[in-house]
């Protein structure tokens, strides 16, 4: 039987065919019978003369393993994951990859990477829901004055599987089903939080409020403390030059030690000083609610002395004359003028400034209230002054002593300061003998203190008498501090002590006496000179030997000793300073002795330094062996002396 089937195309009849008939194009044999393409016009009729069945029969089966295998996996449809034609005799297997926001089960068990499963397995599904939630952080600074406030939310969300065709490897997907955000933290909720945290003052309301509507904020300030405004304290504004304030230079900018010491006069009615007030500050308050104390400055007394008044905070000269001021107190003082002191001028002793033209004169003292000049040389005479001493040439066997009352006073300040710290070791040594009972129960408090101090603080006899010397020299025998002294701690005084605690009441006492002596003191004066031999040079301040050096002097000072002319010798003598000694040359090829003694903390430094001479640091002392160059010497880490240098 033959068919006939007509259309515009070949391929078109041939699908025609092949749908009517049932057979696949590739089964069908045909004639073209009609073919027609013009213009207005396209025909083609085809006659199906004949069905191949037996192609038709193995194409209808291939076709059928080809929709069955298309078939053959595993599918995600509306939520659900369903196996589909997997043979479960020849256990045919498809794969499944887990994926985020849900949880797969396989037979019960969670799968947590990529799988086999067969028809036979069982495969479940649990949606995980992410709760909504909320978290607010606070953080304050380290100096307790500004908090800081964090706050993220997690929204509410739950997944659904993506549908996906049939396939023999499956990846699964979710996709988010819902998103609900928690609810805001609200104003009051806010400030609850922080009243938790202990935040209480300085909190920004507005801000606050402000932060309450939005959705998540990071580290926004809302708490600020109340900072400190600290005191403006009183200044002095000072119109005169100090004894150190005028410097020159010379050509080669080294210091012109020889000018430093050059002082202003004034004219009656000019102003010498003002006092500035300063400002009261304020107390501050941290986000915790504590106070904060401001610290309080000191004010300002302006104290006067002679040759000058006050007037609304300004120090006004009434003479003329030359100005200056120690330990706060401000005075014009008049200047005494003369050639030379001899056996004819006599002793000059001025409460003001002295200004000697000449020389000073074999036999003869000046004193003066405040500086001596001496534009030629001193002469085996003495010189005391209470401020600066400048001598142009030289210091033959002679007294120099500047600020001297100072010095009596530093000296014995220093001596305090020991006896407190030996007087704390008593303590300690005699509370650690009663703790371990070495001296057995027969020995009381002030017999054990009397063992110690024969035994082992053998200085406090010799520093108790100095103690005393001075006190007494000073009009202030009838102490508290002296009387026990002498009571208890002098002779056999320390058997009348009961109670080893009673040192606590020497000990305070001797604090309270160096606070005193710390506050009287003046402010540190100089010594200047051009050259000292056989002379005994002292200063509350420093020594500056501006020209050839010194030989055979003890001198003291204060602070420093500075030689400060290239070439300038140190042969012979002593010098003491607290805290350094620069020195350019030191003893001599022949190996004089020459010794200089700094403090603990002090250095010496010398640019040539000659055998025999001998270094001190406190009680320690070390002697140089061999002429050396660039020489530092200073005590180590260790405690021990140590001279750098190198050989000559």
């Amino acid at each position: 039987m033959s068919l006939i089937f007509s259309a515009t195309t070949l391929e078109r009849c041939l699908e025609k065919a092949s749908n009517e008939l049932k057979v696949p194009k590739e089964c069908l044999e045909y004639t073209i019978i009609t073919q027609k393409n013009t213009f207005f016009k396209k025909k083609v009729e085809i006659e199906i003369s004949e069905v191949n069945e037996k192609d038709n029969l193995i194409s209808d089966k291939e076709l059928s393993n080809k929709e069955q295998e298309a078939h053959k996996g595993i599918k995600v449809k509306d939520g659900e994951i369903i196996i589909e034609n997997l043979d479960y005799e020849s256990n045919e297997t498809a794969i499944i990859h887990p994926c985020n926001g849900i949880k797969l089960l396989i037979n019960g068990e969670e799968c947590i990477s990529k799988t086999a499963v067969t028809a036979l397995d069982n495969i479940e599904v649990e949606y995980v829901t992410k709760e909504s939630s909320r978290k607010i952080d606070i953080t304050t600074s380290e100096d307790k004055m500004e908090a800081y406030i964090t706050i993220n939310y997690f929204p509410e969300c739950s997944f659904e599987l993506v549908d996906k065709l049939c396939c023999r490897e499956l990846k699964l997907e979710t996709k988010k089903k819902k998103v609900a955000y928690p609810p805001k933290y609200t104003y009051d909720e806010i400030l609850i939080i922080l009243r938790e945290n202990n935040i209480v003052y300085g909190l920004l309301n507005d801000k606050i409020k402000e932060i309450s509507e939005k959705q998540g904020v990071d580290r926004e300030l809302i708490a600020q403390g109340d900072k400190v405004i600290e005191d403006i304290p009183d200044t002095v504004k000072v119109f005169f030059e100090s004894d150190k304030k005028k410097t020159l230079k010379d050509e080669n900018a080294k210091i012109d030690y020889r000018n430093m010491y050059s002082i202003s006069n004034i004219s009656s009615g000019e102003v010498l000083a003002e006092k500035i007030e300063g400002v009261q500050g304020k107390d501050g308050k941290n986000i915790f609610g504590n106070e904060i104390k401001k610290k309080t400055a000191k004010k300002i007394n302006i104290k006067i002395g002679s040759g000058c008044k006050l007037e609304e905070n300004k120090v006004i000269s009434t003479i003329e004359g030359r100005p200056s001021c120690k330990s706060g107190v401000y005075s014009v003082n008049k200047t005494y003028e003369l050639k030379d002191v001899d056996i004819k001028t006599g002793n000059v002793d001025f409460i003001g400034d002295v200004e000697i033209s000449g020389s000073i004169k074999s036999g003869t003292q000046v004193k003066a209230g405040n500086s001596v000049t001496v534009r030629k040389n001193v002469e085996e005479a003495t010189i005391i002054a209470s401020g600066q001493v400048s001598i142009s040439a030289n210091v033959l066997n002679s007294k120099i002593s500047a600020g001297a009352n100072d010095i009596d006073k530093k000296k014995h300040l220093e001596i305090l300061k020991q006896y407190d710290s030996i007087i704390e070791s008593l303590i300690s040594y005699t509370q650690q003998i009663k703790e371990k009972n070495v001296l057995g129960n027969n020995q009381s408090d002030g017999e054990i203190i009397k063992i110690l101090i024969e035994s082992k603080f053998k200085s406090i006899p010799r520093l108790s008498m100095l103690i005393v010397s001075f006190e007494k020299n000073n009009s202030s025998t009838d102490n508290d501090m002296i009387n026990f002294i002498r009571k208890k701690i002098m002779g056999l005084g320390p058997i009348k002590i009961k109670k080893y605690s009673e040192l606590y009441e020497l000990k305070n006492m001797l604090i309270n006496e160096i606070e005193i002596l710390e506050e009287e003191i003046v402010i540190p004066v100089d010594v200047y000179m051009d050259y000292a031999q056989d002379s005994t040079i002292e200063a509350s301040g420093s020594v500056f030997i501006t020209g050839k050096g010194q030989y055979v002097s003890k001198i003291t000072a204060l602070n420093n000793i500075e030689f400060t002319q290239t070439g300038a010798v140190c042969r012979g003598g002593i010098l003491h300073a607290k805290d350094e000694i620069k020195l350019k040359t030191i003893g001599s090829i022949a190996g004089v002795l020459t010794r200089v003694e700094v403090s603990k903390k002090g250095c010496i430094t010398a640019d040539i330094a000659y055998q025999n001479t001998v270094f001190c640091f406190g009680e320690k002392q070390i002697t140089l062996d061999v002429a050396s160059k660039n020489v530092k010497a200073y005590l180590g880490k260790d405690g021990m002396i140590v001279v750098d240098k190198f050989l000559l």
